[in-house]
Parts: C-alpha cells; sequence; structure tokens
C-alpha cells in the first residue's frame, strides 16, 4: 500500500475583516486545493477561514481528503470543509504541527502567521511560494538571500510557481524526491 502525498498549505487567514485575503489568493487557494485532490493528494491547513477554507473546498470539489490542525480545542471551528480536525489547544504553536506534518508546502498569499509557517518549513520541508497572490509570496523574492534563501548559509532553498497547476507539480515532485527534511527529520527521532 501507498502511502498518500501530504501537502500542507499556508495562507493568510480571514480572521481580520478590516484586512481581507486578496480575491486572487482564494482563487488560487482553490484552485490548488482541487489539484492536490485530483492527483490522490491530502490537504492538510490550519483548518479555519481564508486561505484554508478555500484549499479545503477545492479539495472537497474533487472528493478529496483535507485534514485541518487546529489551534483550539474545538472541532467546531474548523472549516465547514474539514474532514479531519486535529485539537491541539497550542494556538499559534500548531504552525510547527501544521507543516511538520507535510511532504511539501504551499504558500499562498500570508501574513504573520503564514510567515511563521515558512520558518519553521524552511528547513525540513520542501516549499513552494505561489507568486501573485498577496501578502508575504509576493515578497519573499524580495527579501530573501539571492531571493531563495531564508539564511546566509543557504541550508534549504525555497521553490517559486506562477500559477496553481505549477505549484502543486513542483509540491508533488519535490515530496516524491523527499528533498530535504527526510535526513533532518531523523535528527528529531
Amino acid at each position: 500500500m501507498t502511502r498518500p502525498v501530504l501537502i500542507t498549505v499556508i495562507g493568510k487567514s480571514a480572521k481580520d475583516p478590516g484586512d481581507p485575503v486578496p480575491p486572487e489568493a482564494l482563487r488560487a487557494a482553490e484552485e490548488v486545493g482541487r489539484l492536490i485532490a485530483e492527483r490522490g493528494g491530502v490537504v492538510v491547513s490550519g483548518g479555519l477561514s481564508g486561505v484554508m477554507e478555500a484549499v479545503s473546498r477545492g479539495a472537497k470539489s474533487e472528493a478529496g481528503l483535507v485534514i485541518g490542525m487546529l489551534p483550539g480545542f474545538d472541532k467546531r471551528d474548523a472549516n465547514p470543509y474539514v474532514d479531519i480536525a486535529i485539537t491541539t489547544g497550542m494556538g499559534w504553536m500548531r504552525n510547527t504541527l501544521t507543516v511538520r506534518a507535510a511532504d511539501a508546502v504551499i504558500m499562498i498569499s500570508g501574513g504573520i502567521g503564514t510567515l511563521n509557517e515558512l520558518t519553521v518549513a524552511y528547513e525540513i520541508k520542501p516549499t513552494v511560494i505561489l507568486e501573485r497572490t498577496g501578502g508575504w509570496s509576493d515578497r519573499m523574492r524580495e527579501v530573501a538571500y539571492e531571493g531563495k534563501y531564508l539564511e546566509e548559509g543557504h541550508i534549504a532553498e525555497l521553490h517559486y510557481a506562477a500559477t496553481p497547476r505549477e505549484a502543486v507539480d513542483l509540491a508533488f515532485s519535490l515530496a516524491k524526491l523527499g528533498e530535504r527534511g527526510r535526513d533532518s527529520e531523523r535528527e528529531y527521532r
């Protein structure tokens, strides 16, 4: 039996009405979710609103499996498209669980929580940034060393995509290659 590929999608939540999620991010997230499910992958996210809800909705449109890692203790906080709601009671610290569950990570838009998830994923999970979706996704090239490293030592590399399909194809390729992560994860066992 082959284990399905788990793709964690990180991105901007809709918790602040004064700071809405860009419409292009929501459209892209829904398409990413659909494409992950179409390929038999499992969507993992923080399970709440915004990009998390859009990617979940997209996955469900293709009868995909959706896992939501919730920050609180109440499964009812999950968006309506989450199949498996995992309560952590960890608040933003659940970001570590969300990205470490993945075989690869896709970043769409993003605020400070998404930036935190990116830094957690960076050294141990292949990460694809879907550009032109707003937030940190559109700024990473300009703030990263040489446009693709989060530190001067070049321990790991950020990958970029211009379309949802390109992001999903790249995430699956990186997950299957086992690019970085496998050796780093052994250190924690």
